[in-house]
């Protein structure tokens, strides 16, 4: 009898770590994942509100994270009507891993009401290095 208790118990044991084990797995590969170096992407101010005959300055922040390293190139783009003065060139940025990195670039709003209509715009901010791709949006409302 007592044998038979210990085949019950080993089975029983077998049966539990068969359950337990690809739940545990999971979380294993969850953790290792979170180790792995990345960056985040942010602005300082979004959205950003500026009157004709005026301009504003859309500061991006890359802050990284797991000892993230290396070159981040940035891309703009977006449709903003004609008159808005901006510069959607890719430009790379620097990130040392030692704290944010900032970049920036520049929407101008000319004055004449024929030049630049009012409204809510987006430009879509993308930061690449290597096979991470991040993207956010800035949002200029022209009044």
């Amino acid at each position: 009898m007592s044998t038979r208790k210990s085949v019950t118990t080993v089975l029983s044991l077998a049966l539990v770590l068969t359950l337990i084990a690809p739940g545990h797995l999971g979380h294993a590969t969850a953790a290792a994942a979170a180790g792995t170096p990345d960056f985040s992407l942010s602005f300082f101010a979004n959205p950003q509100t500026v009157k004709r005959g005026s301009g504003t300055l859309f500061q991006i922040e890359i802050q990284p994270l797991n000892g993230f390293t290396g070159t981040v190139n940035i891309q703009l783009s977006g449709n903003l009507p004609a008159g808005i003065t901006h510069n959607f060139t890719p430009f790379d940025v620097n990130v040392t891993g030692t704290g944010i990195t900032f970049a920036s670039f520049d929407i101008d709003v000319p004055k004449p009401v024929a030049t630049a209509p009012t409204g809510t715009f987006d430009i879509l901010v993308t930061a690449t290095s290597g096979s991470i791709t991040h993207t956010e949006t800035a949002i200029l409302i022209v009044r």
